[in-house]
């Protein structure tokens, strides 16, 4: 394919793709987080998670996604300026998906526990609990790829790749040391964190999570209104879960698999293909905010009321997963969560 056709296709790609990705993807997890901040499931350990993907998200949006936007269209590189730009989005740009990553993880073996022990829920998936797992993913992730931070830096362009300056931001040269003998390593391990490894536990999780579910189905269905509301609520936060596990794996594989054909073969990501993997990989971060108000009502009910409350300065009563009636802005405890 010729290169200036690529570079043209890219180009419309990113303005016609990546760019409402980005613009609707901050406004949805902004939403989310305030949704679930402030909504009448906020007291739950769901909404912990989901309050952090959400943010993490924000994260994979506002730095990587941000740059590579600024580098197609705008023939910017927002890490060239300054040495510090340059080691921070190298690290952002592997450290915000392999969170998004493990947050999916955390988020299927909470269902697993609400699903199969139900009596139990409340002692193993505590909010002090899940908010101890969520950090502990940030830091295992930020040491993990903290090495970008000391091998990454501003250095001469010999290839004359950016045209707008004559440095680049960069690891190592292409015959370097640390290129050639450590990065393909690295991105295997990259590979078995960031997807892998996550991919295991969600299958597993989920499918055990759906056997319950068909199997206690019947029991639920003797049980009244009461277990029937309940029931819906649990199986729209399962389904949900589900959805957002599979677009973070599939939008996951491509990029993965890039990643390590290319750190073997010793050459850099680029190309059409690159760009299309890439959009893939941030829309994913866009895709959470749309499976929220796809996959059940509470969701949607939920954020006009939030919108409502804060629109109005007045308190907006919803029913809760009791088939109680509960304002906003109140400690609520929802059982079904």
């Amino acid at each position: 394919m010729d290169l200036q056709f690529e570079t043209m296709v890219g180009y419309y790609l990113n303005v016609c793709l990546l760019t409402p990705v980005i613009l609707f993807g901050l406004v949805g997890n902004c939403l989310s987080m305030l949704t679930w901040g402030l909504g009448c499931h906020r007291e739950t350990s769901t909404a912990v998670l989901l309050t952090a993907l959400a943010a993490t998200d924000t994260i994979v949006l506002t730095m990587p996604a941000l740059e590579m936007w600024a580098y197609e269209v705008l023939n910017y590189w927002l890490r060239l300026p300054n040495v510090v730009f340059c080691k921070i989005f190298a690290w952002a740009s592997y450290f915000g998906p392999s969170v998004s990553s493990w947050i999916i993880v955390l988020i299927t073996m909470e269902r697993f526990v609400s699903i199969w022990f139900p009596m139990k829920v409340r002692y193993l998936c505590s909010r002090s609990k899940v908010r101890m797992f969520i950090v502990g993913v940030y830091v295992f992730m930020a040491i993990m790829y903290s090495p970008f931070l000391f091998v990454t830096d501003l250095r001469p362009d010999r290839d004359n790749l950016t045209a707008f300056s004559n440095t680049t931001c960069s690891m190592d040269r292409p015959n370097g040391t640390f290129f050639k003998y450590f990065f393909p390593v690295w991105m295997w391990l990259d590979m078995i964190v960031l997807f892998i490894v996550p991919f295991f536990f969600v299958v597993c999780g989920n499918i055990l999570i759906l056997y319950k579910l068909i199997k206690s189905r019947k029991i639920h269905r003797k049980g009244g209104p009461q277990a029937s509301t309940r029931t819906k609520v649990a199986n729209a936060f399962t389904i949900r879960a589900i959805a957002i596990s599979i677009s973070l794996l599939v939008c996951l594989f491509p990029v993965s698999i890039q990643e390590v054909y290319h750190a073997h073969m010793g050459s850099s990501p680029a190309g059409l293909v690159h760009v299309i993997v890439r959009i893939l990989l941030y829309a994913n971060s866009a895709f959470n905010f749309i499976l929220y108000c796809a996959i059940g009502s509470g969701f949607r009910k939920d954020m006009k009321a939030v919108l409502m409350t804060l629109c109005t300065r007045k308190k907006v009563r919803i029913l809760n997963a009791d088939g109680n009636m509960s304002s906003h802005f109140s400690r609520v405890q929802t059982d079904a969560m």
